[in-house]
């Protein structure tokens, strides 16, 4: 998969406001959106573990939720 990167001025996530944000646009195939639609989930954003990470998040996999902590180094 090809993209392009591009900083955003803000970007929320569960009312967490990250400032300048590095993101990667990039045309999903089809297949994966598929995918992602059918786990219920967005096929049109895909967010990274370091950005969860910057929003002091990380994900919960026993709940498919996102879990707010103080901090965490991978």
């Amino acid at each position: 998969m090809r993209a392009s990167e591009a900083v955003v001025r803000e970007l929320e996530i569960e009312g967490e406001l990250l400032k300048y944000e590095a993101v990667a646009v990039a045309e999903i195939p089809e297949t994966v959106k598929e995918t992602l639609t059918r786990s219920e989930l967005d096929g049109r954003v895909i967010v990274g573990l370091l950005t969860l990470e910057r929003a002091n998040m990380l994900p919960d996999t026993a709940t498919g939720t996102l879990k707010r902590v103080g901090s965490f180094i991978l």
